[in-house]
């Protein structure tokens, strides 16, 4: 179905096209008028001196001297009653008389040329825009052409078929530019309708699970008359595989609140070593019952900028993860002070283990939503959530986290924060002082009036 607006933009700058010619000729038109009618007045004016000079130069002899020599211009109607423009030429001679001479045009030779140039000005300047709307339309269509695919093509583009790229033109480089911008809009939205598409199938799986689990225990618990001790272990279940499900929303909203941008971080100085401390111990206590040993090998203290909640839970993320896929061995966690090539200061934590390690085809996808290696294939108590938050965390507090591993011999990941300085102090200040007034706006909103 053809779009009842189309060619609107065509026919606007083709209008326009025409508007401007048509005011610029008019503007031309009238420049070349007023000039013409100037240069035929003067023109006029030295034929009639020199047609008045040369009458008194026959009527004269030149033996006469003559004294002084006077010239007017003066208007009068012909008995038609037109204005005619007549030189008065008077000249007075050495013997004492006066001679004057008075010389007329033949015809109006200037108003027939001023009015032949304004009809064939109003001639030409509706033939010149006639024309070059012609030109212009048929260039438009040529220029435009390029513009007309692209909108087709992105008419056809449905939420199945974001794959598909519209051409683009290397001219004009205008529509380029745009069709390179319409193409890369494309590839993020397949991206994030892919991720989304993946995240839904992901957490359906993981969700089903627990509910399949639950159902089971209660249908297993109806089936028959149960005593108290066997309600109370069903109960126990179905608590279990709530509890597990609540962390997985918990996750969730994590990821969802950061990549939305509704996360703030409140920057402050946290000194991380006692929190690597108490997350050590969370460690050991994981790691209770089996041959792991986790230990943290620095003392000195590191202030980082940042949310010690937060930062607790990264570290905790990393740590519960390595503690899960090593059977034997240890889980170290060092920390150190870092320099880049900006002089900015940074501290590295690096939680290392000896454990199954990962394939190198999966580095790639460990901090990807619900990802879980052919080592960690099922629940294992985890929501296959911990790395993305743990990536998202570090993120949003201006870092990055890294990894590093080998198959059977363990993996290394190394977070880096941005150390605590004095502008730190001044950017936290400005940060807190926003977002009080910003609570305090929204409190006076609320209050009634």
């Amino acid at each position: 179905m053809k779009n009842p607006a189309g060619g609107s933009l065509r026919r606007e700058i083709l209008v326009w096209y025409l508007l401007v010619l048509i005011v610029a000729l008019g503007l031309f038109a009238s420049a070349a008028y007023f000039l013409l009618s100037r240069a035929l007045n003067t023109a006029e004016e030295e034929s009639l001196r020199q047609t008045a000079q040369a009458v008194e130069n026959v009527a004269v002899p030149s033996r006469i001297p003559r004294i002084e020599t006077a010239e007017e211009f003066v208007t009068f109607q012909n008995p038609n009653g037109q204005p005619v423009r007549s030189l008065r030429r008077q000249t007075v001679l050495a013997t004492g008389e006066i001679f004057t001479v008075a010389v007329t045009p033949a015809g109006d030779v200037e108003g027939r040329a001023l009015r032949s140039f304004l009809l064939i000005s109003l001639l030409l300047i509706p033939l010149t825009a006639a024309a070059a709307a012609l030109g212009g339309r048929i260039l438009l269509e040529r220029l435009l052409d390029p513009l007309r695919q692209l909108v087709e093509t992105t008419r056809e583009i449905g939420i199945g078929g974001l794959s598909r790229r519209v051409p683009e033109p290397e001219t004009p480089t205008d529509l380029h530019d745009l069709a390179r911008s319409v193409n890369g809009m494309l590839m993020r939205l397949e991206r994030t309708v892919d991720a989304l598409r993946r995240f839904t199938a992901d957490a359906s799986h993981e969700l089903r699970t627990p509910l399949t689990s639950i159902q089971g225990s209660v249908q297993v618990a109806l089936s028959r008359d149960r005593t108290a001790e066997e309600l109370r272990e069903t109960l126990a279940d179905v608590n279990e595989e709530t509890e597990w499900m609540l962390h997985l929303v918990d996750g969730l909203l994590t990821l969802a609140r950061g990549e939305e941008g509704q996360k703030v971080v409140v920057r402050e100085p946290v000194e991380i070593t006692a929190l690597l401390e108490d997350v050590v111990e969370m460690g050991e206590m994981l790691a209770a019952g089996t041959e792991v040993r986790v230990t943290l090998e620095s003392s000195e203290p590191f202030v980082v900028a940042g949310q010690a909640g937060q930062l607790r839970q990264i570290f905790l993320n990393l740590v519960s993860n390595a503690v899960k896929f090593t059977t034997s061995g240890a889980v170290t966690v060092t920390a150190r002070r870092t320099v880049d090539n900006n002089h900015q200061n940074w501290v590295e934590v690096r939680v290392s283990d000896t454990g199954v390690g990962i394939a190198p085809e999966e580095l790639s996808r460990v901090f990807d939503r619900f990802y879980r290696g052919d080592a960690a294939r099922g629940r294992s108590g985890g929501t296959g959530l911990g790395l993305a938050i743990a990536r998202l965390l570090a993120e949003l507090h201006g870092g990055g986290i890294e990894v590093q591993s080998r198959l059977g011999y363990g993996s290394q990941f190394t977070i880096r924060l941005p150390e605590w300085d004095a502008g730190d102090a001044i950017a936290a200040a400005e940060q807190q002082a926003r977002i009080e007034s910003k609570a305090d706006r929204a409190g006076r909103g609320g209050q009634p009036g």
